[in-house]
């Protein structure tokens, strides 16, 4: 890259470039190893990481019910005025009582081409599906050119 172009885009040595004849889709990966959730004490948007789909980032302030099926830690639905998140795994409890609180900073879905599985024991994101309220919105379908 040389000045030229980055006095025309002051960012474009950050940004990612097209890798020539490449067939598989770019997966979302954050880290080198999978984590369900992760928390801080104070969080004003909830990052929600999908690996095919593109993430979203609602403000706490906008989440107007939470239901899930208590004890059994498979599945919880958060909801907006504008849309419906679904979530599917196993071990998610935990995360449940800190969405409670206000206090996730993202949710991430498990692929296997994107990590190792993690222990058996710890909580699993296994889908997470958007419904947008309205006409739905081609973004929020999984691309696999994307």
């Amino acid at each position: 890259m040389n000045s030229a172009d980055t006095s025309k885009d002051p960012l474009a040595k950050f940004r990612r470039q097209p890798v020539e004849g490449e067939k598989t889709p770019v997966l979302n990966k954050e880290s080198e190893t999978y984590v369900a959730f992760d928390g801080k004490d104070r969080v004003e948007r909830l990052r929600i990481r999908r690996v095919l789909g593109p993430t979203r980032s609602p403000r706490y302030l906008l989440l107007q019910d939470i239901s899930y099926d208590a004890h059994y830690g498979t599945r919880f639905s958060l909801y907006y005025e504008f849309m419906v998140v679904v979530v599917r795994g196993k071990n998610l409890q935990g995360l449940v009582a800190a969405l409670e609180n206000s206090s996730v900073d993202f949710i991430q879905e498990y692929h296997p081409d994107v990590w190792p599985k993690p222990a058996d024991d710890a909580p699993l994101i296994e889908s997470i599906q958007v419904i947008v309220s309205g006409d739905e919105l081609a973004s929020e379908k999984p691309d696999a050119t994307h």
